[in-house]
């Protein structure tokens, strides 16, 4: 299984918002399917660690499918 770190970065209203991630990834073989996930580890807002707002307040499920797909295409 290949492992990638990163940060997805995106601006929301006036924040730079900073999501750092882990990607997994597993190509599929004879025997066993592909697996992948992301896991969002920490959430910055201008530098701020805003990680537990981020899980409370923001719609997270739109942000995970953006870091997986840009984890995807790096």
């Amino acid at each position: 299984m290949r492992t990638q770190r990163g940060t997805y970065s995106e601006q929301v209203n006036e924040n730079l918002l900073e999501i750092e991630y882990e990607y997994h990834y597993a190509p599929a073989t004879h025997y066993d399917q592909e697996e992948e996930g992301v896991e969002i580890t920490k959430v910055l807002a201008d530098g701020r660690d805003i990680t537990d707002f981020f899980w409370g307040f923001f719609d997270t499920e739109i942000f995970h499918d953006k870091v997986l797909d840009y984890a995807r295409n790096k």
